[in-house]
């Protein structure tokens, strides 16, 4: 369990039975031969969303599961309103902590969670639980190997801090408007992306269409075999190594490894460095995910690199291989594991408007992109904030009492 050491002043350490209103999970609302028999899941929108760990990694975006009337009362331990603290407490993703969502329609709280609710500021301890000592104490509780995961009793005999409510306030109003302009940018971002694609798909509206083929258009890299993992003086360098986990649909800014000099030595060096502004896709796992690249990077076997032979073409060709993404996967072969491979791209058909039109489309492409990546590195620059100031805050190391935050 995390020791806290020396509270500021006025601060007090509960036990998160004691402090919560209300601890609950699924399971909470009978045996698993009742709940199997009064709760059928739906894919089909019904009366009712299950909240999942999935549907907060998919950005509450949908393939929700639904339940009908009946199981949503049968489930009444369990219902939601939104903004509920959510923690993850079985399998790989143990310890995720997420908020609820307000999604105007009834909501019940799904398996392999456990929601609850405090007397003090939900917002605070919804970011204690996500700062360093927070994640910490999940963990000390979490058993199992093959299957990790911490039960309610356990759960309950965690200690949180408790600051004056005042301070509470003060914390969560700040680290919580961080958030809110990181989602605001985010928004603003989907719905640029949106115009792109629009814009793109007007551009046929003429008959001035001509067909070429991808690869006259493209330069293409594969990426270097992955570094052994036995040699750690590859990694945790400077030099940013992407790969198919980091692609996010979006521009890729940071890469969750990194090589080092050594390590980039052994990728061959330049035949693997992916420049700027070029279009990463994953070729194995989720084949066809598409991401443009901000930085130099060091690909991995598990990414293509395509680079448009025009630069300012670069909004055309990931607006084409984004209306093509759903076809990439079956164009994937291979019997044990499907790769999408540069000589299955290489053929694609292009269809390319007029000249006049195909640069007027690039202008105002290039504009939105260059907005788009703006907004990203705000997103960066405001996660590293927030990110740097959550344990000092969650600790009392910085006093909130006359900061004007």
């Amino acid at each position: 369990m995390w020791n806290y050491g020396q509270l500021p002043n006025g601060w007090t350490a509960e036990r998160i039975g004691d402090y919560a209103t209300v601890i609950t999970d699924y399971v909470a609302n009978g045996s698993f031969a009742s709940l199997a028999q009064n709760v059928e899941y739906k894919s089909q929108p019904d009366y009712a969303v299950l909240i999942r760990l999935t549907d907060f990694n998919n950005n509450y975006e949908g393939n929700f599961v639904y339940i009908d009337e009946h199981a949503y009362e049968f489930l009444a331990k369990s219902k939601l309103t939104g903004g509920e603290i959510i923690i993850s407490n079985v399998g790989a993703n143990v310890g995720t902590v997420f908020k609820c969502p307000y999604l105007n329609t009834p909501m019940s709280l799904g398996p392999n969670a456990i929601m609850f609710k405090t007397k003090g500021n939900d917002d605070f301890i919804y970011y204690w639980f996500r700062s360093r000592n927070g994640q910490h104490s999940l963990k000390s509780i979490v058993t199992g190997s093959a299957q990790p995961k911490f039960n309610k009793t356990n759960f309950r005999d965690l200690y949180v801090p408790v600051p004056p409510r005042k301070v509470q306030d003060r914390i969560a109003n700040y680290l919580g408007n961080l958030d809110k302009k990181i989602e605001v940018n985010t928004k603003i971002n989907k719905n640029l992306f949106q115009q792109l694609f629009v814009l793109f798909n007007n551009i046929y509206s003429s008959n001035g269409c001509s067909v070429t083929e991808l690869g006259s258009l493209c330069t293409f890299q594969e990426g270097y075999v992955n570094p052994p993992q036995n040699h750690p003086e590859f990694f945790d360098g400077a030099i940013k190594w992407l790969r198919a986990v980091d692609i996010n649909e979006s521009f890729i800014l940071s890469t969750s490894r990194t090589l080092t000099q050594v390590g980039f030595h052994s990728a061959k060096k330049s035949a693997y460095l992916f420049s700027p502004n070029t279009i990463a896709i994953s070729k194995s796992g989720t084949i066809g995910r598409l991401g443009i690249i901000s930085d130099f990077m060091c690909g991995n076997r598990a990414v293509i690199n395509i680079a448009p032979n025009i630069s300012k073409y670069l909004p055309f060709i990931y607006s084409y291989l984004k209306n093509r993404q759903e076809e990439f996967p079956n164009l994937a072969v291979g019997s044990v594991q499907k790769n999408l491979y540069i000589s299955l791209l290489e053929p694609l058909k292009v269809q390319m408007p007029e000249a006049e039109i195909l640069n007027q489309f690039c202008d105002i492409g290039n504009a939105i992109l260059g907005a788009i990546k703006n907004n990203c590195f705000e997103n960066l620059r405001l996660r590293n904030l927030r990110d740097t100031l959550l344990p000092r805050l969650m600790s009392g190391e910085l006093d909130v009492s006359n900061l004007d935050l």
